[in-house]
């Protein structure tokens, strides 16, 4: 064979390779439902990798402390702050158009906390924030600022560990979820603020029930030595349960001393037993014993005044559970409670499964009934959304942002301002597209390596930055309020 002509069976490969580069199907060709057909595109044969480097010293290094450059008992002196350049350090906040000062009811009661006594933030997440994460270090930032001691809600049944809070419970407690797949069947809807509730008996026929058999259980709280300072001591405890046939005897027990013995109500309706002490607490056991078991909904240590920051975590949620359950509880809940502002983590759930901007249209129409419904129970309530983090999954060989999470990400932005809610980027404030990668690659990590999950490390340079836009924010009202007077 003459050298030309292998040089033009040579050229010919290339140039065919070449055109199968440029109208090769990006998502490939599907031969069955295992196997999909790829071919290399130009951009991944030729041009350098979209994966972004992240240093995390100078990430790390980056984040601002904004408690300590805009104390609260200087922030409203504070006079000509460069808010445009201080915003260059956060995402920042994402209000609706016809609304930008909407979160104004919320920060004046931070700015009036003396004569507010208590501000309530209520975290709601999916697995994103479970064991605390997120939420601690936002309760940490919050109480420094403000006052405030104790974790806030708890479920009264170990669901997960986490390190702000030790948590034990009697093996004879049954759970009842309002979110994902639960073992025990729940006859009703009233499932509590935690969307879960627990029982230490089993749930028996109205008709039939007969008080022949006595149980007892307990709980115990206990401080971690993992967890932040302020979460380790507390006054107040108050005890949320309801739909109970007969009542409750209660101890209440700290450090092996006996401070109360007291009973809980029988009755249907949603009632609160509280309980406050004269000094400050650090481990709690609760005693129960009775012929039936309410629901318990929550149990919050808290102290007298500053601000409480519950962790909700609803593992495996997609945030569209607060209309699946009673209504009229929900309000009673959130009344009792005295809730400020709700704080809503989701989206992360549905990414997988999001495969085109119509789905995720209704992935947030959905979430926006949810929105609607908050506001409902709630009057006057402040609702700031979080959107989904960067997540990855494995495209050919590579690791790679989900085909649509920008689409869910735009579109529960779309939903949120609708509801005339605030939205907060976390996609964007972790760098965007493929930024998930960079963080799991990290060192030290920033994230874990499902490429979904914060590390702590992650998790609080996160929750730094959502802080952080938030106080600037808050700091724009204040001048805002200054300037009117």
């Amino acid at each position: 064979m003459k050298v030309r002509h292998v040089l033009y069976f040579v050229v010919s490969v290339i140039v065919l390779l070449a055109i199968l580069m440029f109208i090769f199907p990006k998502e490939g060709i599907r031969i069955n439902k295992n196997w999909v057909l790829h071919f290399p595109s130009f951009d991944e044969m030729f041009l350098s990798s979209k994966n972004k480097k992240i240093d995390a010293d100078s990430l790390i290094n980056s984040q601002i402390d904004i408690n300590e450059l805009m104390p609260e008992t200087e922030i409203d002196l504070i006079d000509n702050i460069d808010f445009a350049e201080l915003k260059k350090s956060v995402t920042p906040l994402e209000f609706p158009e016809n609304n930008p000062y909407v979160l104004d009811v919320f920060y004046s009661k931070l700015h009036n906390i003396n004569s507010e006594k208590t501000v309530r933030i209520m975290h709601y997440g999916d697995s994103q924030i479970e064991g605390d994460r997120i939420s601690s270090f936002l309760r940490n930032k919050f109480q420094t600022r403000y006052g405030g001691l104790g974790i806030g809600l708890c479920s009264p049944v170990v669901v997960y560990s986490q390190f702000s809070l030790k948590q034990s419970n009697s093996s004879n407690w049954y759970r009842f979820n309002g979110f994902a797949y639960s073992e025990n069947y729940s006859p009703h809807k009233k499932y509590g603020p935690m969307i879960a509730y627990n029982r230490f008996a089993p749930i028996s026929d109205s008709a039939t029930w007969e008080a022949t058999t006595k149980y007892s259980a307990w709980l115990e709280f206990s401080e971690s030595d993992l967890g932040y300072s302020n979460t380790k001591s507390f006054k107040n405890i108050a005890i949320y349960y309801g739909n109970s046939k007969d009542k409750v005897q209660i101890k209440v027990i700290s450090d092996g001393i006996e401070l109360a013995l007291d009973s809980l109500e029988a009755g249907e309706d949603l009632y609160v037993y509280r309980y406050k002490s004269d000094s400050y607490l650090n481990n709690l056991r609760l005693e129960f014993e009775a012929y039936d078991s309410p629901d318990f909904y929550a149990v919050s240590l808290e102290d007298e005044s500053g601000v409480f920051v519950d962790n909700i975590a609803l593992r495996g949620s997609s945030g569209t559970v607060f209309t699946t359950t009673d209504g009229s509880l929900l309000a009673n809940s959130f009344a009792n409670l005295g809730v400020d502002l709700f704080i809503l983590q989701f989206g992360g759930n549905v990414v997988p499964y999001i495969e085109d901007k119509k789905s995720a249209e209704g992935f947030a129409n959905n979430f926006y009934y949810q929105l609607a419904f908050l506001k409902n129970v709630v009057p006057d309530v402040n609702i700031i959304v979080i959107g989904p983090s960067d997540m990855a999954t494995k495209i050919k060989d590579n690791y790679q942002t989900y085909p649509n999470l920008e689409n869910i990400v735009n579109e529960l932005r779309k939903a949120t301002h609708r509801a005339g809610c605030v939205y907060w980027d976390m996609y964007k404030a972790m760098g965007g597209e493929n930024s998930m990668i960079a963080w799991v690659n990290a060192t030290p990590q920033l994230a874990s390596p499902d490429f979904v999950h914060f590390t702590p490390n992650g998790a609080n340079v996160v929750a730094n930055i959502f802080y952080n836009s938030l106080i600037i924010n808050y700091a724009e009202y204040l001048e805002r309020m200054n300037n009117a007077e």
